[in-house]
């Protein structure tokens, strides 16, 4: 992954990205929001597609598809992800500087190379996964200090017995955002 300063320009051109993330494919852009000081807007696009404000449900799909193809270990990063959710503190700064240390620390903290493998099942490579989960995270706890959609998603996943009805109903709902 390649950490960039922001260039892309949205909304007619009147809002530039703050920080972008560059994968192999996919590309992760953040921007300043407008439901509070520190709000961030994520966005990403795959090589050749339109920009996308990613949903819940995007990612919770391939965790599920990662389950299937090694769940001790896909059970393992979402144990480190849940661990990020819990120790995520709201942003008091959204600046570059700042993200990009949210992100390098939390990929050493994790270890995210021991979670590769992963990268066999599913859509997203787990250190895209990381980032992306990492920011919903944080933009979560960041606008609502009781925020708890995605900690819960987590534990749905994490459940010995899941329900995938009521896994995918919580992350449809709880994607939702501008």
């Amino acid at each position: 992954m390649e950490i960039k300063r922001g260039s892309r320009l949205i909304e007619h051109d009147t809002k530039q990205a703050i920080i972008e993330f560059v994968f192999t494919d996919y590309i992760i852009y953040v921007f300043q929001g407008n439901l509070s000081q520190f709000d961030i807007v994520i966005k990403y696009k795959k090589d050749g597609t339109r920009i996308r404000t990613p949903k819940y449900i995007y990612w919770v799909v391939d965790i599920l598809m990662k389950m299937q193809g090694n769940e001790a270990l896909a059970k393992r990063y979402l144990r480190a992800i849940q661990n990020c959710w819990n120790e995520c503190t709201p942003l008091t700064n959204n600046s570059y500087d700042t993200l990009k240390a949210l992100i390098e620390n939390g990929e050493n903290n994790i270890d995210i190379e021991q979670y590769f493998a992963l990268n066999a099942f599913g859509e997203y490579d787990v250190e895209f996964l990381y980032v992306l989960m990492e920011l919903l995270a944080v933009q979560e706890k960041t606008n609502r200090a009781d925020a708890y959609m995605f900690g819960k998603i987590i534990e749905e996943l994490l459940e010995t017995d899941r329900d995938i009805f009521k896994i995918i109903s919580t992350a449809g709902y709880g994607g939702r955002r501008g």
